[in-house]
Parts: structure tokens; sequence; C-alpha cells
């Protein structure tokens, strides 16, 4: 009897072994694709009655695309399950394979409107998400810190979505943006005639982010007369409008994010060690990208996906040397530098692959400085490449290598030959 078909349609690079493992237990043949386009491709090559599971990125669920591809499933595919799903969320789809159903599952779970997308499948990376979905539920003030362009105020907004005040206001605050002399009334607000120019009442930050968070950017910088004035704030939960002598009562979660060693600061520019107790004992420690570097090529598919459909693009692919750097440079500026480097990438790349001459001059003179490391880890990316087509193709062919060959191009002969090379199982 023909195995089932289960055909996952996924835009990013995610770690599938989670949602292939569910359909490998309902004893599926898997097939792996990128686009909408392929998958009407790839259904019409299996035989109509063949059952399918057809899993599909909730990204790729819009658009006049994907109506087209739902209205020839009906017209076409005889038997089949379409589901959609999260690829970073999964685990609902435990107990939804016992019951799918025939129509799309649409997700309208509270916590995941407005929430960010986490992208990682290192334990760096999972470590600080479970610490973070534990703050999350708990109404506590959360301090955030990590070298510049981690991502502090995206954790900010995933610990905001996920806990009790999803559905309230999410203020960003950057505090070097605002001159010293501001920062209190923005902070606080002010009343009508407080000093000159103060025409109206003005609502601060903390009133505009009420029964929502408050997010402190940049903690580490702040003057010690505001320091004091907001560790107040945090024991009272009360302030002062500048001009007003009554205080306001305010029910607002405070999460706060620096790039300095607030240690270090207590020594050197004079943050306040009260405060800095206050803010320590819930705080979430962000890995730099050079710490995670498993996470890189996830991430960079996430944003050439956003960069391509950002500026209506074909979706462009990496060469094996620009993987190669990527993987190799240090990446001083984080998440921050990479985005910036990909969606640049992206406008000026001509062609389907995005090359080493399509990046930045920086990261050019840094490839031609390491191009002994970059070329060695070119030629094991084009290997790694290279089992991994052949592992699938095996897969498709349940094990059949005459098959496996056919379908791959080669002969036999060469397909034995390369799985010894990659020590393959046959």
């Amino acid at each position: 009897m023909t195995k089932p078909l289960a055909l996952i349609i996924q835009a990013n690079e995610t770690s599938l072994a989670g949602i292939a493992k569910l359909a490998e237990a309902r004893g599926c043949s898997i097939h792996v694709i990128r686009s909408i386009g392929e998958a009407r491709r790839v259904l019409e090559a299996f035989p109509l009655a063949q059952q399918k599971c057809i899993f599909t990125d909730l990204a790729l669920c819009q658009g006049p695309g994907w109506n087209d591809f739902t209205d020839w499933l009906r017209a076409n595919a005889e038997q089949h399950v379409l589901i959609c799903y999260d690829p970073h969320n999964i685990h609902s789809l435990y107990g939804l394979l016992g019951h799918v159903n025939q129509a799309p599952v649409e997700s309208n779970l509270p916590h995941t409107v407005g929430a960010p997308t986490m992208i990682g499948d290192t334990p760096q990376f999972y470590e600080v998400v479970n610490l973070a979905n534990r703050y999350a539920m708990h109404d506590i003030t959360v301090l955030i810190t990590g070298e510049t362009g981690n991502g502090k105020e995206v954790m900010a907004q995933y610990i905001h979505s996920h806990g009790p005040r999803a559905e309230k206001p999410f203020v960003g605050c950057n505090m070097t943006a605002i001159p010293e002399t501001l920062v209190e009334s923005e902070l606080f607000g002010y009343v009508k005639g407080a000093f000159t120019g103060a025409d109206r009442n003005k609502k601060g930050f903390i009133e505009a982010a009420e029964g929502g968070t408050l997010f402190l950017d940049e903690i580490g910088d702040l003057a010690p007369s505001i320091q004091l004035k907001l560790l107040r704030f945090l024991e009272t939960r009360q302030y002062y409008r500048v001009g007003e002598s009554t205080p306001k009562n305010s029910d607002v979660r405070i999460i706060a994010a620096t790039n300095k060693e607030l240690e270090e600061a207590i020594q050197g520019t004079g943050f306040r060690k009260d405060l800095y107790f206050r803010l320590n004992a819930a705080r979430i420690i962000l890995p730099s990208l050079r710490e995670r570097r498993e996470d890189i090529i996830l991430l960079i598919a996430n944003f050439i996906y956003q960069a391509c459909g950002q500026f209506q693009r074909p979706l462009k692919k990496l060469s094996s040397s620009t993987k190669a750097l990527f993987l190799d440079y240090p990446w001083p500026g984080n998440i921050r530098e990479l985005k910036s480097v990909i969606e640049s990438a992206v406008m000026v790349a001509d062609n389907e692959y995005i090359t080493i001459s399509d990046l930045p001059m920086n990261l050019q003179h840094y490839a031609a400085g390491h191009r002994d490391e970059i070329g060695s880890k070119a030629i094991r990316n084009i290997e790694e490449g290279e089992r991994n087509v052949i592992e699938d193709a095996l897969r498709q062919t349940n094990g059949n290598k005459a098959k496996a060959a056919e379908a791959l191009g080669i002969s036999t002969r060469t397909l034995y030959r390369k799985l010894e090379k990659f020590a393959v199982a046959n």
C-alpha cells in the first residue's frame, strides 16, 4: 500500500525535527518544499488517490496565490488534509493530529496576537525564551541586558505579548534619545503652566502605557536624579507629573534594558545600587550572535523572506561562500547588523543568489582577509547540502537506491560512492 504523503510547505529554514517526527509517526512519506507554487507542481506528480497531509507555514496562508492553491486543492486533490501551522510553535499539532479537519486550521490564540517571532534552535536561545515565558506570566519588573543590536526590545515585546497585559499598550522609550533636561517631563508628564511653553497638560510615557507595559531602553544612562524618582515609582507605583503636587497612581509593568554592565556602572558612572538590586531580581541576559552561531542561518532565512516581501523581490538564496562568510564573521552589531546586511543585499543582488560582491565593503574586506577559512567552510556547506539532497531522495523512494539515483540524475555506482563518503546509512 502506498504511504500517505506529508507535504511540508515552509518559508523559512526553521528546524523541521518536530513536525517531521509527527509525520513519520503517522507512517507518512515526507516531502519538504519552500513555496506554494512549488507545492502544486509536487502534488501533481503524485497519484490523485494517494492520501495527502499538507502542513503549511502560517505566513504563506494568505494572498491570491494561497486562494488559488486552496481552490485547486478542492478541485484536484481527492484525499487531502490541509493544516496551517506556526513553524516556531508546532506543539499544538501533537493534539491536533489526532482529529485533523478538512479545512485549514487558523490560530486564534490570544497570546499569539501581536507577538514577535522568536527565531533560534540553540540551547542558549531556548534557555532565554524559557526564562522569558516564566517572567511573562508574573507581573514583575524585568531587566534585559546584552550587547547592542541583540534584540532587547523584541524580547520586551515578547514578554509583554505573552503575559496578562498583552491586550494593553506597549510603549517603548529610548532614554538616550531624550535630552537629560527633558527626561523627567517625558517620563512622568507635566501639567499646564509647569514651565515656559507648557500650555497644556501632557501625558508622560508612564501614563501612556497605563494598564500595559513601559519599556525603558538604555536604562544605564539615566541621570542619578531620575534614577531616584524611577526607584520610588517602582516601589510605590506612584509618581508626580512635573508641576503637580498630587501623586498619581499607575498600573503599568516596567521592562528595562541596557547594554552596559550595571555592576561596573555602579562604581564608574554612579548607577544607584538600590535601583540595580530592584531591577536585577528578574534579569534576562541575551547572548550575542557569535555565541549562538547555529541560529545565524535561521535568522538569515527569516530576514531574506521578510526583505524580499518588503521590497517585492524574488526570493533569494545564499551562495556557499556567502553562507560561510556569515558563519565566520563575528557580527559586532549582532542581529541588527545581520538584518541590515541582508536587507541591503536583497535590494542590490541581481541574481537568484546573494554573493559576497552584493555585501557591504567591510564584509568584502573581511572575506578577502579570511579567504582560506571561508573557502574551507564553503566546501563543507556544499557537501552538507549534497548529503541532505541524497538523504531526501532516499526518503522519497523509501530507501530504493536505484530509484534515488535516477531521481538525482546520477548512476547507482556514484550514489553508493557518495553514501560511503558522507557516511549515510544504507
